[in-house]
This record gives structure tokens, C-alpha cells and sequence, in this order.
């Protein structure tokens, strides 16, 4: 019974660690720039397909700010890149981004950063 339950868990762990993820971003969750950033910058477990991802910014009122057209750095783990359009002042700031990876799951997040000059 135990060698049953441990295959088990394996193989859930396995399926699970498999989807995509997103590991780290700049500026990253609820951190406070000094400036005011020219890209927000993704970097996924897997590499997000970009036909069907979204990434949007907001101001802490709810004014979105206007981004580029996404796109993918071209070297090895290259980040997942929107370059900031709109003027960006000194406030709070939302992220909200959604993808989905090759194997088809879905994935979604949001995260606050703080511009303080």
C-alpha cells in the first residue's frame, strides 16, 4: 500500500510541476522602484505561448496604462517582454497577465509594484 501511495504522489508531483508558472518578474510583486520602469519582464517555467497571453497595467485608480505589443527576448530563458507606452507618476501600480503554455493549461496572476518618484 505505501509503494502505491508514493507512486501516486510522484506521479501528481510530476504532473503538476509540469504546468506553467511564472518564477519571477521586474519590477517584481509589491516591490517599490525608484524610476519609473521602460518594460515590465516575465520569466515563466515554460515558455508562454504568445499568441494567447495578455498582459495589462493599471494604475492603483484603475487607469490602465498603455503597453507594446509583447514580445520574447531571443536568448536563452528570455523574458517575456512589454515595454511601458504610458507615462507612469509616482502611485501604485496593478499587473494582470494571463497565458497559457504548449501542453494547453492555462495561467494567470496579478501583482501590485510601488513608483516612488
Amino acid at each position: 500500500m505505501t509503494l502505491l501511495i508514493q507512486y501516486l504522489l510522484a506521479a501528481f508531483t510530476l504532473h503538476t510541476s509540469a504546468h506553467l508558472h511564472l518564477l519571477r518578474s521586474e519590477p517584481s510583486a509589491n516591490d517599490t522602484v525608484a524610476a519609473a520602469p521602460a518594460a515590465l519582464k516575465f520569466w515563466f517555467s515554460q515558455r508562454p505561448e504568445l499568441a494567447v497571453t495578455t498582459v495589462k497595467l493599471a494604475s492603483s485608480a484603475g487607469a490602465a496604462v498603455a503597453l507594446a505589443p509583447l514580445a520574447v527576448d531571443t536568448g536563452a530563458n528570455g523574458p517575456l517582454v512589454a515595454a511601458v507606452r504610458g507615462p507612469l507618476a509616482k502611485g501604485t501600480y496593478m499587473v494582470t497577465w494571463r497565458t497559457t503554455a504548449s501542453d494547453g493549461h492555462p495561467a494567470s496572476g496579478r501583482f501590485d509594484f510601488v513608483v516612488s518618484h
